[in-house]
């Protein structure tokens, strides 16, 4: 409202500059021609006064009233463009403020305002070219340059923005959105020592409202200034909760979760409950910090929550699908996450996590399908290959594993887990010349990797090098006491080794860790079933 009323003050000034011819010694004709004019003048000025009121008809019916007049039409037709724009009509906008130049070239206000139009219909190289030739016929415009200045901004043309911005800088550091422009500016552009000077003309401002705040404290974090702007949060958390409103609650939760202060994000999104208990939103970041509480259960249950708030929203789906996988509850996975993929089917990473739950539940060709479609659009992504190649592993397709995961290694060289499936590969087609030198790499390059020091032993053993094996199998057991492969697997080798007792003892901590993660899983998937 504040920009129209300021076109509207551009309007009135054109109309201000709009004299009667002096009549003094003219003929009648003349006189009654200015008579007219005035008439019309009066019009839009009236048109100029409702549309400030808001009465949107009424300023219609006063800027028609001024169409006839050869001299007022381009500014009835101004006029209207306005009342469009304001009326969210932004096409409507565009129509007639083209007319409107189209009689009147010179008309500054009614260019910006079309500026603001190209903008809202998402057209910014539009509106940049219309912002530019609006500062050409008056360089002093305010609003086109600021405009201009937050154009570029937004194409991300940080440097032009600056120095579009120059001329106007004192008077840009004494409003809330022109600093927060200026402030994304410095902070792509990494002038931090500018971005930080930002901050004390912030604090003079007479009282930044709330969300404009937050919206500036988010940009200091965005750009590393973490402490700076977890400043401005500690202050807004002061006055939310001194008058409490949901929805900035829920923000300011959201930024100290973004920082990592996880009992201030939890107090501020319990809060933002407590004011909309049917705030699926609110589930949703109460459940993103009890996983970073690592409390996977609590977060299950808000997503829970989430989702009988709001059922049909796939932000909520994939979220709960992807942590129902994570805990290996994968007959609920599925269905959330086939769900969400149905409602947002061109987002990579539900289809990437749903390709993945396919694996986990054993449907192999469906997932071998998800991944290919995704491959089809990137075809040199390196962990799609690897996904892929890991499919066709498990599937017996070894050649076209072995291609794959070689496509993924030649992309991104270092990966382990691409790394991993081409030794497996070779270690199922018994090629053990090349499995064992991939292992043996994993192992040196990546020490905390258990299961390659599993497999390498597995491989080991085969080929009787049992001093060898023993190392690899007792430090994969070390590394992960509870792999119920690395226990039978040096109980293989002991028994080779005659040490029978220490044998059966492996034997049995398998048998034992096999059986309990049978349960455990089992548990898992009668964890969310209906009473």
């Amino acid at each position: 409202m504040r920009r129209l009323r300021e076109r509207i003050h551009c309007i009135r000034h054109r109309i201000r500059r709009v004299r009667p011819p002096p009549f003094g010694h003219a003929c009648c004709v003349l006189f009654i021609i200015s008579r007219l004019l005035s008439a019309q003048i009066e019009h839009i000025q009236t048109a100029a006064r409702f549309l400030n009121d808001g009465q949107m008809a009424e300023a219609e019916a006063e800027a028609r009233q001024a169409l006839a007049g050869r001299n007022t039409r381009p500014l009835a037709l101004a006029m209207l463009g306005t009342i469009r724009l304001q009326a969210g009509k932004y096409d409507e906008s565009t129509n007639f403020l083209i007319q409107a130049l189209a009689l009147n070239p010179n008309l500054v206000g009614a260019r910006t305002t079309l500026g603001d139009a190209y903008l809202l219909q998402g057209k910014p190289q539009l509106a940049e070219r219309t912002f530019r030739q609006a500062l050409k016929l008056d360089p002093s415009n305010f609003n086109a340059r600021f405009d201009l200045v937050k154009v570029e901004a937004s194409l991300h043309n940080f440097q032009e923005s600056l120095e579009v911005a120059r001329p106007i800088l004192p008077r840009l550091l004494k409003s809330e959105e022109s600093i927060q422009v200026l402030a994304t500016d410095y902070g792509a552009l990494g002038k931090k020592q500018e971005l930080r000077g930002l901050i004390e003309h912030w604090q003079h401002l007479p009282s930044p409202n709330d969300e404009s705040s937050l919206a500036f404290g988010e940009l200091l974090n965005l750009y590393g200034m973490k402490d700076e702007g977890r400043n401005i949060l500690d202050v807004e958390e002061t006055r939310i909760a001194a008058h409490p409103s949901a929805a900035l609650a829920l923000r300011l939760g959201n930024d100290y979760l973004s920082l990592g202060v996880l009992t201030r994000a939890e107090r501020n999104s319990q809060l933002a409950l407590s004011l909309a208990p049917d705030c699926s939103a609110c589930y949703q970041t109460l459940a993103q910090i009890a996983e970073r509480q690592d409390s996977s259960e609590k977060a299950l249950a808000y997503l829970m929550a989430a989702r009988k708030q709001d059922p049909e929203n796939p932000e909520i789906l994939f979220d709960f699908g992807k942590l129902c996988l994570k805990r290996n509850l994968v007959d609920d996975a599925l269905p959330a996450l086939t769900k969400a993929v149905a409602l947002k089917p061109d987002e990579d990473s539900y289809v990437y996590v749903l390709g993945s739950a396919n694996v986990a539940s054993g449907n192999l060709p469906n997932a071998a399908k998800l991944f290919g479609r995704l491959l089809e659009k990137h075809p040199r992504d390196a962990i799609l290959n690897y996904a892929i190649g890991a499919v066709h592993y498990l599937e017996g397709k070894y050649t076209e594993a072995e291609t794959s995961l070689k496509q993924s290694l030649a992309i991104e060289p270092d990966q382990i887990a691409a790394s991993y499936y081409l030794a497996l590969t070779y270690d199922a087609i018994g090629d053990d010349e090349r499995a064992i030198p991939i292992f043996r790499n994993l192992v040196s390059v990546h020490p905390q990797h258990a299961p390659s020091y599993v497999k390498l032993g597995g491989v080991l053993v085969r080929r009787h090098q049992y001093d060898e094996a023993r190392q690899d199998l007792e430090r994969g057991v070390s590394l992960d006491p509870e792999s119920v492969e690395a226990h039978y697997q040096l109980g293989v080798l002991l028994r080779r080794l005659g040490k029978t007792e220490e044998s059966e003892n492996q034997f049995a901590q398998s048998r034992k860790l096999e059986s309990e993660q049978r349960e455990q899983k089992d548990l898992h998937l009668r964890l969310l079933l209906p009473d």
